[in-house]
């Protein structure tokens, strides 16, 4: 199911990036920074989790 408006929509190059200056409040910059600085951390550790994984996989065929 499609909208017609969609459909009829002409495609306009140069507004991929169109934002409104001023647009975001202070509280919602500042919880998207806190979300983005939570999930780098939830990256690396991720990361770690899977090196520890795959030493004990290799200390494990290792025996």
């Amino acid at each position: 199911m499609t909208n017609k408006f969609v459909e009829e929509a002409l495609y306009h190059s140069g507004y991929e990036g169109a934002v409104f200056k001023d647009g975001a409040s202070h509280l919602a910059t500042e919880s998207d920074q806190f979300r983005k600085s939570n999930a780098r951390y939830l990256r690396f550790a991720n990361v770690i989790v899977d090196f520890c994984a795959s030493q004990q996989n290799k200390l494990h065929f290792a025996k």
